[in-house]
């Protein structure tokens, strides 16, 4: 029997409707859940119990007058690189791990409590979300909920990791290079990146300004659908956001195939990708063309990791600089390191990143024209060791495995990862779906059709519980 913390947004809200079901049920089995995993997993910084359960109460109340929200009940745990009232904001670092707690809650988190979302957690990171996987000096390592001794990817990986071991239906990550999109696709689960400015943010001073996106992570992807809804639309607080042509409604059609153009690229003409993870990748495509989309092979591009590097160092640089002196020994000192490159990158260097990243949108602008969306494998590689930032010497940062990704932070186009198998090992494997500029909608709509192709037999909530409780 599927307990109810396992239960999809949706679900909970038919049941609530129906009086069968109770946020504050709901809400002690997923705090129930939470406490059970967090010692194995470790994808919380905080949970406020009575808090949650009290919101919960609240909830329970709306629905008993009549006076429900759209996400009324449901819960929702958010990154710490978004501010959250009452939650310490620490971005992943030590040295501001005894900072006082938020006084005010970032736009997104207000719009999902407006919907009635029941905030209850944050989920760990890497220290300033630097990096794709998820250990910091703060909180130590996080792991995978399909098996403890792997990474969830990062730097959302304590979303990834918690959303794949059922607590609660839904997340909230950033993404500045993948670290939405990669611990979605390593933790088995949807996670869409949407375009710069859909979702206001609030404060950029301390992150990697225009790279950073925030969103959902989840297990289906209606409930992507349902926070798109909440989130979305301008802010006064963020001069980035605007009000989009097409907004997301609260439900929305999938869209059919046949008759599709679907760009295909494996690798992007540059990068070296697992061969499970191209051959799990190569079986979806098939599926898809058998349901009548046309499959149009991509051109190649110039590989796009130098330029990421020398503007992600730069903004290294920028977080390094608003650590106070006396307590950067208390940083994770490889991205100490990362920073002190960045400081000394010369001017010339970072304009010409500047203007090929500019060039980067041209080059998908032009692309995008000739293909409805553009899907390749989410990572180039399987999940690797918890508490690694690179599988091994192969590599010698995480830029040379993380790099699908990149390109979307750098154009600024919404882009998804979506499970569409697993590895002989049982790891799980995504495909990027990737759209136009500001075409969320579409994103959302073709990834609710491949969910329906490609992921009937989705893993059981519980089966993968049960064996990362028998690892510990």
């Amino acid at each position: 029997m599927t307990s109810v913390c396992e239960l999809d947004a949706g679900r909970m809200l038919d049941l609530y409707a129906k009086g069968e079901l109770s946020p504050v049920e709901v809400m002690h089995d997923v705090l129930a859940r939470a406490d059970a995993v967090g010692p194995v997993l470790n994808p919380f910084c905080e949970i406020h119990h009575d808090d949650a359960l009290a919101a919960a109460r609240a909830a329970e109340a709306a629905w008993k007058a009549g006076t429900a929200r759209p996400l009324e009940g449901v819960p929702v745990s958010i990154k710490d690189t978004t501010a959250v009232k009452g939650f310490v904001f620490a971005r992943g670092a030590k040295w501001a791990a005894d900072a006082p707690p938020a006084d005010a809650d970032s736009p997104l988190v207000e719009r999902l409590r407006d919907a009635g979302a029941v905030v209850w957690a944050n989920t760990t990171t890497c220290e300033g979300g630097w990096k794709a996987t998820t250990d910091s000096p703060r909180t130590g390592i996080t792991r995978n909920a399909h098996d403890p001794a792997i990474t969830p990817g990062g730097s959302s990986g304590g979303a990834g990791a918690s959303i794949a071991a059922g607590c609660g239906p839904l997340g909230i990550g950033s993404d500045g290079g993948g670290s939405i999109r990669i611990p979605s696709s390593f933790s088995g689960i949807f996670g869409l990146k949407p375009s710069f400015g859909r979702v206001a943010q609030g404060a950029y001073g301390a992150q990697y300004s225009d790279f950073s996106h925030h969103g959902p992570m989840v297990r289906h992807v209606a409930d992507a659908v349902r926070m798109m809804h909440a989130m979305e639309g301008r802010d006064a607080r963020d001069p980035f956001t605007f009000e989009p042509a097409h907004p997301i409604a609260a439900t929305i059609d999938p869209l059919p195939l046949k008759g599709l153009k679907l760009g295909i690229t494996e690798d992007f003409g540059f990068l070296e990708i697992d061969p499970e993870v191209r051959a799990a990748f190569k079986a979806a495509v098939a599926a898809i063309a058998a349901e009548g989309a046309e499959i149009v092979d991509m051109p190649g591009y110039e590989d796009w990791r130098p330029t990421y590097r020398a503007m992600w160092q730069a903004g290294a640089a920028n977080q390094l600089a608003n650590v106070p002196v006396g307590k950067r020994d208390l940083m994770d000192q490889e991205f100490r390191g990362w920073g002190e490159v960045g400081s000394k990158l010369p001017l010339a260097e970072y304009l010409k990143a500047r203007d090929k990243r500019i060039a980067y949108r041209q080059i998908a602008a032009r692309q995008h024209a000739t293909v409805d969306f553009v899907l390749s494998p989410t990572v180039a590689i399987l999940p690797f060791g918890a508490g690694l930032t690179v599988p091994d010497a192969r590599y010698p940062d995480w830029l040379t495995w993380g790099a699908i990704a990149f390109l979307h932070n750098m154009t600024g186009q919404p882009a998804a990862s979506l499970p569409v198998g697993f590895s002989a090992g049982g790891l799980p494997i995504g495909m990027q779906i990737a759209g136009r500029a500001y075409d969320d909608l579409g994103v959302l709509r073709l990834s609710l059709t491949l969910e329906s192709l490609l992921t009937a037999g989705r893993y059981d909530v519980g089966a993968v519980v049960r064996r990362a409780l028998g690892s510990a």
